[in-house]
């Protein structure tokens, strides 16, 4: 594209973002509680929650080996509506509907059957929401022809994510006790579809380069040996497990140590996501002024500290639960909201780095991999959580397991932080009035 971008147009294809991000959040948050809710909540169970973890962590080998897949493609392939816009015409509607199945297991009981239908569910959804989200998120530098459109369009496109995360924790997550799980699946289905409609409305791509692209097993191997990248991905794959840990942990945190109803995790979600809008200048401000390798570092440290914290809820017996636990949750947002802000500027320095060496720009392939980490994340997540409640409780009378949760989240989330010993990418600082592809100073 070679004229500015208007404020509506930016709207529209953040629009994605948002609806993206409520599904996530959904998911996330209520997928566990659903199929394998506390004993003593009065929801029936649908299959053991070690159970769950397993099947979770199956699927997420499979995202193993489709998300590289899925980034080399949406980079390479040719068709009459581009490289990037078939996959969200074609994927959303199994997206959506592999989402509203999760929702509907085919046996009142524990068995075989649910199962077999859990992980075959699960695995569309997440390859689906993979499809999608991929080449949505690499279609960013294609739709700001400058530097200084791409940082402004990733500014609204993460404003728009983080209300998606708002609305699903606030407007959605109540929806799970007034209209039960289908009927909250069926509202979220609806904002994602209207949000990908949105965004075809103004998708653009950019002509495919002349240049020979890369071969699937040639990109694997360039990006193996690329030391920056895989400890950028490390780190990401510990603190999406420590992340993930914590909105699966939630609804029982919620529950059994705070003592409140299902309609209060609404409150809590809203909390972290609020203090994480209204933190996000502090930390543009920051990246000005320091550099963003270092800055990244100290982030990490502090989410883990804070993580840690909301291990103490429950224990002192003349301290209020709700208060102490909205205190802890708002000490981590600013962290939270930090890491992602900083961790995705990261991945522009990495692509950048990988274009002087490859002579070609693979953003999908790198979105790709990246997301694969993402998912690896979430799925030790699912089979860390439901062992820690196995070993510890996690019932009214014994809801020991839920907090220890949170000291294991800290536990792997500092193991994030170490991995960025030896990260040197990205070392810079903002410039007044630029952006954060016109550095300073950089190793």
């Amino acid at each position: 594209m070679t004229y500015p971008l208007s404020l509506k147009q930016k709207f529209l294809y953040s629009a994605t973002s948002a609806g993206m991000n409520i599904i996530s959040t959904t998911v996330s948050t209520w997928l566990l509680y659903f199929w394998a809710p506390p004993p003593d909540s009065g929801h029936p169970p649908y299959l053991d929650v070690a159970l769950i973890g397993w099947l979770l962590t199956g699927g997420r080998f499979w995202d193993a080996v489709i998300t590289p897949i899925v980034g080399h493609l949406s980079d390479t392939i040719k068709t009459p509506w581009g490289r990037r816009r078939p996959f969200l015409m074609f994927a959303t509607p199994v997206m959506l509907i592999s989402l509203i199945l999760l929702w509907i297991p085919p046996s009142a009981s524990l068995g075989s059957t649910n199962a077999i239908y859990f992980f075959g569910v699960t695995i569309a959804f997440y390859t689906s929401f993979h499809l999608v989200g991929i080449p949505y998120d690499s279609s960013l530098p294609e739709m700001g022809g400058t530097a200084s459109e791409r940082v402004s369009l990733s500014m609204w496109k993460n404003i728009f994510g983080t209300l998606g995360v708002l609305i699903g924790a606030v407007i959605v997550a109540p929806l799970f006790t007034s209209v039960g799980a289908l009927g909250m699946s069926l509202v979220v289905a609806t904002l994602g579809l209207i949000s990908v409609l949105l965004t075809l409305t103004v998708l653009r791509e950019t002509p495919v380069r002349s240049l020979q692209p890369m071969t699937l097993r040639s990109s694997l191997r360039v990006t193996m040996r690329n030391g920056q990248f895989l400890r950028l991905c490390l780190s990401n794959l510990m603190v999406q497990t420590g992340y993930a840990m914590l909105l699966a942990n939630l609804p029982y945190f919620v529950t059994l140590v705070v003592a409140r109803s299902t309609a209060a995790v609404s409150v809590f979600q809203g909390i972290v996501v609020i203090v994480m809008m209204v933190s996000a200048p502090f930390w543009n401000w920051l990246a000005h002024r320091y550099p963003h390798r270092r800055l990244l570092k100290a982030v990490t440290w502090g989410l883990a500290v804070t993580i840690g914290m909301n291990f103490f809820i429950g224990i002192f017996p003349r301290v209020d639960n709700t208060i102490a636990a909205a205190i802890a949750l708002a000490s981590l947002a600013p962290f939270l909201g930090g890491y992602f802000i900083l961790i995705y500027a990261m991945m522009g320095s990495v692509v950048d780095d990988d274009e002087l060496v490859t002579h070609q720009r693979r953003e999908a392939f790198h979105y790709g991999t990246f997301s694969l980490s993402t998912g690896i994340g979430m799925s030790l997540s699912s089979l860390i959580v439901p062992q820690i409640f196995k070993v510890y409780g996690y019932t009214a009378t014994n809801p020991l397991g839920v907090r220890v949760v949170f000291l294991a989240a800290a536990a792997i989330v500092s193991c994030g932080a170490l991995a960025l010993r030896g990260y040197h990418l990205g070392d810079s600082m903002l410039v007044p009035g630029g952006s954060a592809d016109e550095p300073t100073s950089q190793i």
